[in-house]
């Protein structure tokens, strides 16, 4: 499918309107405000009022949200803690994650927002302060938790450490030393007689009393150093029994200080309520700093203001009426991109292909005259997806599970991604599984006494596997040299086309024919006749649009691309080694527990579940994983290689930045004009089928009812 024409938008407006013409584009949703580059004398919108309160306000509620759910955790420790010693429960419970399709709301609802607002902030004030408050507690239990652990060394002395100290002739010390080091205190005592030691405590560490006449004190200090003895800087007026008692006390009364704010965050705004305002509020001020992006790219002329936007040429019609019915005071017009212009990129796709623009994108958005590289992407990842895995069984755990979570989540068609193309890969992964003979890694000896019926098993005949990886390898690349073929007549360039690709084509039947046709001399001479053929059009093709002596050299130089073609078929092996891997894993996990049931049925028939419990699910996450990171791989380097890009960026219409909620959609058929549906080639797109993002493109051309402008 081609990607969406886009239209230019160019008006000039009043200036006390600008808020109220974003709030009209927000509503269509199909309008994507880029930089005026209109030749006039203006002036750039001061926006850095509102982006400051935006953003401020944004980051108190993903405060708020993060906090809240810390707090959450809190709680379920507290709940644990409460129940191992049997005591009281707490008065509230975290809230669940409730499980259903992404919430909608009405667009004149989200836009009211900040006539609520001031609740919910008040609400994440009060949330600060409980932060602060358990930031102090914190800070206050972790001096404890270091007084605590320097006191209780002191614990067995029964008097108070400020009792410790110098008489008129003798130097009194009070400290701690390793309990290894206690031998070398023995020495020390014999070497001095008179010095009174004692030792208190049994620990790594243990407080020592000496006391020693003042000309002593100088030379035990120096034998005290070697011994690493630390002297105790406590000098309270108290026993230590007394201070740890005290201590502890201290550390109680913070955990119950810690329990009671998170027991009133609980019942204050561990609430629907409260978490699904903060959710809307989250999704307004990021639409509103979308809003300021585009006040920033308009140009201010005295009372008026210009701006450019793209539009959707399928929403071109609908977005033209509601322009004209609003009361607003704008001048606008609607032309199609001139040339250096580079028009945002949104690709139509149906519903199968859609969950691989995210594949595509992470290597790079197709520009906006580009091909679009999705349905082949498609189309490549799922086949390539069922022979990485290769086993029936865990093609069904995988469809099973994406399917489930598709009925219960209900997405819209832009939504949960991954999950869609799990389940495409379940279903790509039991084809192939039923080809290979794959049911959870059973030995192919017993699939065959039990007459199941399949192709071959990677397991006994690898090479026929390499030889199907390499098959697909050369399939995709020259369909990806096809692709440049196309692209390339569309670019009047008819002998680049030819000479640069379809000898590919040439060169790869050539040397088929030639390797195949063993003593067929009419199949092996005009293989070999393709195969020069091959090599003299990609000469031609090197040639091509050099002058002089560059013709020379580009043209043995193309052939320098053999080594490149060959190196990128060599990659597809990974199809091989993981669609053995995953049978062979799987394979040794069944084996391991036969061998123990084997050894001990009564172990055996505890064990044995467990294992392939166990081992299985390693299996299938480990190798899913691997599966989706080699695929897009192949993507990237093999296939996009040979025809794609990727210049382009996005098309992010006003209203698109929501993350927690969608707008409702309305359906409004009568907008699209019958004309427009026979000359637009993308008339075929059905923007009011069910299921239709927010950020589509038919969305906007949707909102048949009034719309409030401020």
């Amino acid at each position: 499918m081609p990607n969406a024409i886009m239209k230019k938008l160019i008006g000039v407006g009043s200036a006390s309107e600008q808020k109220s013409l974003l709030k009209l584009l927000t509503k269509l949703g199909c309008v994507e405000m880029t930089q005026c580059n209109q030749d006039v004398e203006g002036e750039t919108i001061d926006v850095e009022r509102d982006f400051d309160d935006a953003t401020i306000k944004l980051a108190k509620i993903e405060f708020a949200s993060r906090f809240i759910r810390e707090e959450k955790a809190a709680l379920k420790t507290l709940a644990k803690l409460r129940a191992k010693h049997k005591e009281e429960k707490l008065e509230c419970s975290p809230e669940k994650a409730k499980l259903g399709p992404k919430p909608e709301i009405e667009f004149e609802k989200f836009s009211d927002a900040k006539s609520w607002e001031g609740d919910i902030l008040e609400g994440i004030t009060a949330l600060e302060s409980y932060n602060s408050d358990i930031i102090k507690l914190k800070a206050e239990s972790g001096k404890l938790a270091t007084s605590l652990e320097q006191i209780m060394i002191y614990k067995d002395i029964n008097v108070r450490l400020s009792e410790f100290q110098d008489t008129k002739f003798t130097t009194v010390m009070l400290g701690t030393i390793s309990v290894n080091k206690l031998g070398l205190i023995d020495m020390l005592m014999q070497a001095f007689p008179t010095v009174l030691i004692e030792t208190f405590g049994t620990s790594t560490q243990v407080a020592i009393a000496i006391v020693c006449l003042d000309e002593q004190a100088e030379e035990i200090n120096a034998k005290l150093t070697e011994l690493e003895f630390a002297i105790c800087a406590a000098t309270t007026n108290d026993i230590p029994s007394n201070i740890i008692k005290d201590i502890k006390i201290r550390q109680r009364e913070i955990e119950y200080h810690r329990e009671e704010i998170t027991k009133n965050i609980c019942r204050q705004f561990m609430t629907v309520e409260f978490a699904n305002n903060l959710a809307v509020l989250k999704d307004y001020y990021s639409v509103e700093l979308q809003k300021v992006a585009a006040m920033k790219n308009m140009k201010s002329i005295k009372s008026t203001f210009l701006f450019e936007a793209w539009v959707p040429a399928i929403s071109e019609s609908a977005v033209d009426k509601r322009l004209e019915e609003s009361p607003l005071t704008l001048a606008y017009l609607l032309r199609d991109p001139l040339e250096g212009e580079c028009p945002p990129t949104l690709c139509i796709n149906n519903g199968i292909v859609t969950p691989y623009q995210d594949v595509t994108n992470m290597f790079n958005v197709p520009s906006y005259a580009e091909i679009n590289p999705n349905p082949f992407v498609a189309f490549f990842f799922l086949l390539f997806f069922g022979v990485m895995i290769s086993d029936f069984g865990y093609g069904a755990i995988m469809t099973i599970g994406a399917a489930i979570t598709l009925i219960i989540k209900k997405p819209r068609k832009n939504e949960l991604g991954l999950v869609k193309i799990l389940l495409g890969g379940g279903i790509s992964t039991m084809m192939w599984g039923i080809l290979f003979g794959g049911y959870f890694g059973i030995d192919s000896a017993i699939i065959d006494a039990a007459g199941i019926p399949y192709w071959f098993s990677p397991i006994t005949d690898p090479i026929m596997m390499l030889y199907l990886a390499l098959g697909l390898g050369i399939f995709q690349m020259l369909t990806g040299i096809g692709v440049n073929a196309y692209a390339l007549f569309k670019e009047k360039k008819p002998l680049d086309a030819i000479f640069g690709c379809f000898s590919w084509y040439a060169l790869v039947i050539g040397v088929a024919m030639f390797g195949l046709g063993g003593s067929i001399d009419g199949v092996k001479y005009t293989g070999l006749a393709l195969l020069i053929a091959g090599l003299l059009g990609l000469m031609i093709a090197g040639s091509l649009h050099k002058k002089g002596a560059k013709k020379i050299g580009g043209a043995f130089g193309n052939l320098y691309s053999l080594v490149n073609f060959f190196s990128d078929l060599l990659s597809y092996t990974r199809l091989f080694g993981l669609g053995l891997a995953t049978g062979v894993i799987a394979l040794v996990f069944n084996q391991i527990g036969m061998v123990i049931l084997d050894i001990n049925l009564v172990i055996g028939i505890v064990m044995t579940p467990l294992i392939l419990i166990v081992g299985h699910t390693f299996n299938i996450g480990i190798n899913t994983l691997g599966a989706y990171v080699h695929n897009s791989r192949l993507q990237f380097v093999e296939f996009f290689g040979k025809f794609y890009e990727g210049q382009g960026y996005l098309f992010s219409p006003l209203g698109s930045g929501m993350t927690n909620y969608n707008f409702t959609l309305e359906s409004a058929p009568n907008l699209i004009d019958p004309e427009d549906k026979k000359s637009n080639p993308l008339s075929k797109f059905n923007p009011f089928k069910k299921g239709t993002s927010t950020d589509d493109v038919a969305q906007a051309s949707l909102a048949e009812d009034p719309i409030t402008l401020d």
